[in-house]
């Protein structure tokens, strides 16, 4: 009876381990982008650039609204796995197969379950936009 408690106690343990994912970390960011000098000049252009984990991915929606992600993918980030945009309107991960919704960062589908690490940018003047966090 001993044995059967023991191992009643074994699984109900290995039942409660945490298997989630290991969450991607902080990185301080800040940086200014010339907007002209990039393709982020005309709406639903993009530019990908050096910073954070994996790299950083501007989305302009309209003339006033940036969208800034990390490429690391919430899922595979520790196997390299990095978001590309895909249609001007996805961001897709190959490694995994993950794919992102870029006004938002949500996964729409694939393993991933956690959205991308945003940025925050502010449109400093027409021609600099600065991202940060």
């Amino acid at each position: 009876m001993r044995y059967v408690k023991i191992l009643l106690f074994l699984s109900l343990l290995a039942c409660s381990c945490d298997n989630t994912p290991e969450e991607i970390p902080y990185r301080k960011l800040r940086f200014n982008v010339p907007i002209a000098a990039t393709r982020l000049n005309d709406v639903g252009g993009y530019e990908y650039f050096t910073g954070g984990i994996s790299g950083v991915v501007i989305y302009r929606f309209d003339m006033y609204t940036f969208y800034a992600y990390d490429r690391a993918c919430p899922h595979d980030w520790k196997e390299g796995g990095q978001v590309e945009m895909v249609n001007s309107i996805f961001l897709y991960d190959s490694l995994c197969g993950s794919m992102f919704n870029v006004l938002d960062g949500s996964p729409i589908s694939g393993p991933a379950e956690s959205p991308l690490r945003p940025y925050s940018t502010l449109l400093e003047d027409e021609f600099t936009l600065r991202v940060y966090n």
